[in-house]
């Protein structure tokens, strides 16, 4: 089956599952999502862009309903296709909308970390949303940004970057010695005292 063919069946069948939940669909598309990475390597993935008269319902709080949304639509054209096609669903623009307000978040923390020094710890947050964070971070020089926390308390923290100084082979050898000859001089005072 082509790409055409697949986005058809696909935005039947997102279009069909809206209906039995009695939401009425404006305007609707989908097109192909380039996958970069080698852990999604080999996935398909489809953006299926969707306007509807009340989108709230459809997103949720912090986009949760909206996440569910898309795995069960994903499972839905699994069954369809018997071939899994990653979606990602788009409720009324809302994800330009998040990724607008996730940029300027992360460029505060940024600005904060730079600052202050300190590091900064942004609210748990799906995997799609801390990426959007880590991309930012990784941007910009002096800071890195790192994902802490377990499940749905998942955050990414932002942190000054540490520079360490990298020690050459003479260096690394001269301090080996002198720290043996520090236990010797220890151990020789040990014996003495005994």
């Amino acid at each position: 089956m082509d790409n055409k063919k697949r986005n058809k069946a696909i935005l039947k069948t997102v279009c069909g599952l809206l209906e039995e939940m009695n939401i009425a669909v404006k305007d609707a598309f989908v097109e192909d999502v380039l996958v970069e990475g080698e852990e999604t390597e080999g996935t398909e993935q489809v953006l299926v862009g969707v306007e509807v008269e009340s989108p709230a319902i459809l997103i949720g709080f912090k986009g949760r309903t909206l996440s569910s949304l898309q795995f069960i639509m994903s499972l839905m054209v699994k069954k369809e296709l018997d071939r899994w096609v990653r979606i990602l669903l788009d409720i009324n623009g809302y994800r330009g909308e998040q990724k607008n307000r996730l940029e300027d978040r992360t460029a505060e923390a940024i600005k904060e970390v730079l600052g202050g020094g300190e590091a900064v710890r942004l609210p748990e947050m799906s995997s799609f949303e801390r990426r959007l964070c880590h991309m930012v971070a990784a941007k910009t020089k002096g800071v890195v940004s790192e994902s802490e926390g377990e499940g749905r308390d998942r955050h990414v923290v932002i942190k000054p970057e540490i520079k360490e100084k990298k020690e050459t082979k003479k260096k690394k050898v001269k301090k080996k010695k002198v720290i043996k000859k520090e236990n010797k001089k220890e151990n020789k005072k040990k014996k003495a005292k005994k």
